[in-house]
């Protein structure tokens, strides 16, 4: 049975977007990722772009330790970002104006989005249509190396569903439970109401950029922290009662699907989305059968993209010349 891939797909996407843009003058190389260059210039855009939204929801950590901290990440996801755009290239995959045209428009209908719409909230973020259009080619190329080198290389059996339902029977009873994926913008505890309005200010134009059809794990790589940073915002299932008393209350209100309002809470300022919920007693295999399948899959599937990822940095000549 072959696993679906659509969450490493969109994990690709949000890891590479924007596109790099060329650099405007001649500086120096940074990398050398086979027979092509990384600069300076397109590191910092990189950086830039991902400061520019740490310094805004963290006002006192030094702009320094953010760039410090944030270059060697950075740089290995625009290597591994070139590596897989070489790699198609050596495949042979390639994708015709036409389809990006497509699926940009599939996306609008999807969603409900207005092209204008879309256009004003990439200015805001400082990226032009072309560069979106660009963004949407590499990954929709990206897409097509991880179905033919991964995807098809991963199946999950009826034997190995059974086993894993066995073994964690406990997660599919018990409490009234809600799987949720949440942006939260922090406030530091002494802060004062000054911050403290900034922050909700912020939270409020986040809210509004989801209701325009924004991506919420888009955003949520862009704005939030806390524990579900870095996955997705995804924070699995959470039982009643173990929240924050805002949030808790929002989440079990919310039908699964629903965004919730700005909430406020200690912390921060929250904005929250059910995926799903699960009530007291035990789910049958059948019930939970996918979701099992997509867990088992996902183990499989980020394990695989590592080796895979690894193997083709090994057999590449990546040179690094940060100083």
């Amino acid at each position: 049975m072959k696993v679906k891939l659509g969450w490493l797909m969109i994990f690709m996407m949000l890891l590479s977007f924007p596109v790099h843009a060329d650099a405007e003058v001649a500086d120096r190389i940074v990398a050398i990722v086979n027979d092509e260059v990384i600069t300076q210039h397109e590191l910092n855009q990189t950086i830039d772009r991902i400061a520019k939204r740490i310094e805004a929801s963290n006002p006192g950590v030094p702009k320094g330790k953010i760039r410090e901290e944030a270059t060697m990440p950075v740089l290995n996801n625009m290597i591994e970002e070139m590596l897989l755009k070489q790699e198609a290239k050596r495949l042979g995959i390639t994708v015709k104006d036409e389809e990006v045209t497509a699926n940009i428009n599939d996306l609008l209908a999807k969603r409900n989005w207005k092209l204008e719409d879309v256009k004003a909230n990439l200015e805001k973020e400082g990226i032009s249509f072309d560069e979106y259009r660009e963004a949407t080619r590499n990954n929709i190329i990206k897409g097509r190396v991880i179905r033919r080198e991964i995807q098809s290389k991963i199946a999950v059996g009826s034997e190995e569903i059974g086993n894993y339902y066995r073994e964690h029977r406990s997660e599919y009873e018990g409490k009234e439970a809600a799987r949720i994926r949440q942006i939260l913008i922090p406030v530091p505890q002494d802060a004062d109401e000054d911050t403290r309005n900034k922050m909700k200010t912020e939270a409020e134009d986040v809210l509004k950029k989801l209701k325009d059809g924004a991506s919420f794990d888009q955003l949520a790589l862009q704005y939030s922290h806390g524990a579900a940073q870095g996955t997705g915002a995804d924070m699995g299932f959470v039982e009643k009662g173990t929240m924050l008393p805002a949030v808790d209350e929002a989440a079990f209100k919310l039908k699964v699907g629903e965004t919730s309002q700005v909430i406020e809470s200690p912390l921060g300022f929250h904005i929250i989305q059910v995926l799903d919920k699960r009530g007291a007693g035990a789910k049958p295999l059948s019930a939970v059968r996918d979701e099992i399948e997509d867990i088992i899959g996902r183990e499989k599937a980020e394990k695989k993209y590592a080796d895979w990822m690894a193997e083709l940095r090994k057999r590449s000549y990546i040179d690094i010349r940060l100083k």
